[in-house]
């Protein structure tokens, strides 16, 4: 584990000490806990600090175990590719969105593509797609997609040959050790009217995440970093983008029903009658949000050029 005096989100701070956890479900080697998550004192964003560092973090997600049936923090069963596969009509929504938003020219990249889902519901894209998908039982499955796949870690990319028209990193950007070095690359790749989405950031100032505290469901060791809303806008505004899309989409997701969202208020009233109770927290509203980012047609960045390919990771 190693310690970051840094915030890994705006790369600046000072950092505070804010909850520790434990989980079960930690990935092995780690343990299950206490993990510490410290709150940016300068942009808002929670990280958990000391974090995994590269190397582990990249066995983790490279373990073909990640594509296996295991337990969610219920006990019950979950069959990764069904639990993709289910989150279709969620993706749809987006992969609509940057379909009508698109720049002519560039190429489509999704960085962390999984089974390629999000590539595949662009139907008519004119523009060429391309996943990234290190963990190599996902990147088989995207590539029977029929889509272009490099077997490659985020943070081990180097810039491509042409202006990207759109960057995806769909429930993968929380994943990096240092979030703020590839953006300040990743930035860089976009072209005039390129698109950024985000999806699936985990905001720590949700009502859940307040009310449950440690026993958050979605505070865990390798959700490295979670942004508040305020902090993604804080560090992606100086690079000429702007928000042009954001989705709180528990209702687009197979976690989220007028059923379940009726027992999930249930649950949140008794945690404020018993709050000592050590059972997790479940899927609501705002928990996570999705953000779709345009990078300015007029503007100039003055942020720092693209470093040479290798830039470290702390």
């Amino acid at each position: 584990m190693r310690l970051t005096p840094v915030c890994r989100w705006c790369g600046r701070g000072p950092l505070s000490p804010a909850l520790s956890f434990t989980t079960p479900a930690a990935a092995p080697g780690l343990g299950t806990g206490p993990f510490h998550l410290h709150k940016c004192l300068g942009c808002g964003a929670w990280q958990l600090n000391p974090h995994p560092g590269p190397e582990a973090s990249k066995k983790f997600f490279a373990s073909p175990d990640r594509w296996l049936v295991g337990l969610d923090p219920d006990k019950r069963a979950v069959n990764p590719l069904e639990r993709s596969e289910s989150r279709r009509r969620e993706y749809l929504e987006y992969a609509k969105t940057i379909m009508a938003l698109l720049p002519q020219g560039g190429a489509v990249m999704d960085v962390g593509a999984g089974t390629g889902l999000m590539l595949s519901l662009m139907d008519g894209c004119p523009h060429a797609k391309v996943a990234v998908e290190p963990n190599f039982m996902a990147a088989r499955m995207a590539a029977d997609r029929g889509l272009p796949v490099v077997e490659k870690w985020a943070e081990d990319l180097a810039p491509p040959g042409r202006p990207l028209a759109a960057l995806i990193m769909n429930q993968s950007l929380d994943h990096l050790s240092r979030p703020d070095i590839f953006l300040g690359r990743a930035v860089h790749w976009l072209a005039p009217g390129g698109l950024l989405l985000l999806g699936g950031l985990i905001n720590p100032g949700c009502l859940t995440a307040r009310l449950h505290g440690p026993t958050f469901r979605l505070f865990h060791p390798y959700h490295q970093v979670y942004p508040t809303p305020g902090a993604v806008d804080k560090v992606l505004a100086p690079f000429g983008l702007e928000l042009v899309a954001s989705w709180r989409p528990y209702f687009r997701t197979p976690h989220g029903s007028p059923g379940k969202f009726v027992k999930a208020v249930g649950r949140l009233a008794l945690k404020l009658l018993r709050p000592g109770s050590d059972r997790p927290s479940r899927a609501f509203p705002g928990n996570t949000v999705t953000y779709l980012y345009r990078r300015r047609v007029l503007y100039q960045s003055l942020a720092v050029k693209e470093p040479a390919h290798g830039h470290g990771s702390a």
